[in-house]
């Protein structure tokens, strides 16, 4: 066995035994261990694994939804994350994070964090993970506890559909890309929070060499930049992925109300679905106002 699976193994033990979690079963599977918990009559089990290349992994197979199931979750992702914060020893860092970016309808929206050391640990004690393993009203609630504590160490960026076509032609007409809209909008992110929080370093999700975000501000020379895969495993990033997930919701949300009907997430089959009712009622060229139009679904409808 890997000795860093020995360690994340042992941390675990330490964890549950206290939170009211008993081992039940153990043994060896490829890759990994597969450890059996029992707490209040109910039975989960989790694989465990890891690599050199992808770190640790966590797989919960055959077991229902249940608070005890999430509570195992968000355990094993708090570990997650304390091990890769461990990586760096910055004493103030930046996050930030995006979405919406292949979602047909509604924002793209790109937020940051500012984080210490000691707001670190609150974040994951409040269960602050990657965006994408939450969910819509879990987000909801963890944006609204960042904002009331740490109001003054987040910035985001929303770019409602009208405003994201128009920027987006824009740089196509640069011979530019996503990417580059992207690296611009975590530029002006990271220079706006600098400004009020002077920070060691910003960790961003590495969706574009590092080398676009900088040139895509000139002042941003000056500040240390790490681009990483992954990077939702830092509470900073964590922090920011949730905030810009709640910035995107909220703007379907705000669509859905002013134009009476329902614009589902993603690019899927339903999307064009929508997309087509959506034309029948208003047209074709209003689509600019909801969607984002130089996606291939654009064509299908």
């Amino acid at each position: 066995m890997h000795d860093k699976l020995k360690d994340i193994i042992k941390k675990i033990l330490e964890k549950t035994s206290k939170t009211g979690f008993r081992l039940v079963d153990e043994k060896n599977i490829a890759y990994g261990i597969q450890l059996v918990f029992e707490k209040n009559e109910r039975i989960i089990k989790m694989n465990v694994y890891y690599s050199e290349k992808k770190g640790y992994s966590f797989v919960f197979p055959s077991s229902k939804d249940s608070s005890e199931k999430r509570a195992l979750e968000s355990l094993v992702t708090y570990l997650k994350i304390k091990d890769k914060t461990e990586e760096h020893n910055f004493s103030v860092w930046l996050g930030t994070d995006e979405s919406g970016k292949g979602d047909f309808f509604g924002a793209l929206s790109a937020a940051g964090f500012v984080a210490d050391k000691k707001i670190a640990m609150i974040l994951k004690e409040k269960g602050v993970t990657d965006s994408k393993t939450l969910s819509d009203t879990q987000v909801e609630k963890i944006t609204k506890f960042l904002y009331a504590n740490f109001g003054n160490r987040i910035e985001s960026l929303v770019l409602m559909p009208e405003k994201y076509n128009e920027l987006y032609r824009k740089f196509s007409l640069q011979k530019k890309k996503l990417n580059h809209l992207l690296a611009w909008m975590h530029g002006r992110i990271i220079l706006n929070l600098y400004k009020k929080h002077p920070f060691d370093s910003a960790i961003v999700d590495k969706f574009v060499d590092k080398k676009v975000i900088v040139s895509s501000l000139k002042d941003l020379k000056n500040i240390k930049i790490i681009t990483r895969t992954k990077a939702e495993s830092d509470p900073a990033v964590a922090a920011a992925s949730i905030i810009a997930r709640y910035h995107f919701v909220q703007s379907i949300k705000m669509l859905e109300r002013k134009y009476k009907m329902t614009f589902p997430k993603g690019a899927s089959q339903k999307v064009i679905e929508a997309g087509k009712n959506f034309v029948e009622l208003y047209g074709k060229e209003r689509l600019k106002e909801v969607a984002k139009i130089h996606f291939k679904t654009y064509n299908n409808l």
